[in-house]
């Protein structure tokens, strides 16, 4: 099966506030590799926002925003929403990212993929060993 969420710790301020990922995400037409920096406050947010998403059964989608704090033109969106009874859920990617010195330096691009709900579970739950430092990589959100 074919991972469609990974991210990588690549680097980590001496503080442990705050450390650069490398994201990727994958569709069976798209790929993209995004190196952003975040805070533990930011995955929790994903984990909240998921977390969300399952108590009412996907009943309304969840949309969760990456902004990169130091670069106002790059960012990343996920949006979570179920389409059928059987707990499949397509997750719709937005990325721009765009550095205002070069034009001819951008990346633009919005692409969806489908996992489960049982997916997005096991996403939550490595995010969380992510927080702790019990790992540096999560690999989730498998190809259905």
């Amino acid at each position: 099966m074919k991972t469609q969420f990974e991210m990588e710790r690549i680097w980590m301020d001496e503080t442990e506030l705050f450390y650069q990922i490398r994201l990727q995400l994958h569709a069976s037409v798209c790929s993209s590799n995004q190196d952003v920096y975040m805070q533990d406050e930011t995955l929790q947010e994903l984990i909240d926002s998921i977390a969300g998403f399952n108590n009412t059964w996907g009943k309304e989608p969840v949309i969760w925003q990456l902004l990169d704090p130091d670069a106002d033109d790059h960012k990343i969106s996920l949006t979570f929403t179920l389409i059928d009874r059987t707990g499949t859920i397509q997750v719709d990617v937005f990325i721009h990212d765009e550095w205002q010195h070069d034009p001819f330096d951008h990346f633009h691009a919005t692409f969806k993929f489908k996992t489960t709900m049982g997916q997005l579970d096991d996403l939550s739950a490595q995010l969380k060993r992510f927080i702790r430092r019990e790992t540096d990589h999560v690999a989730s959100l498998y190809e259905r």
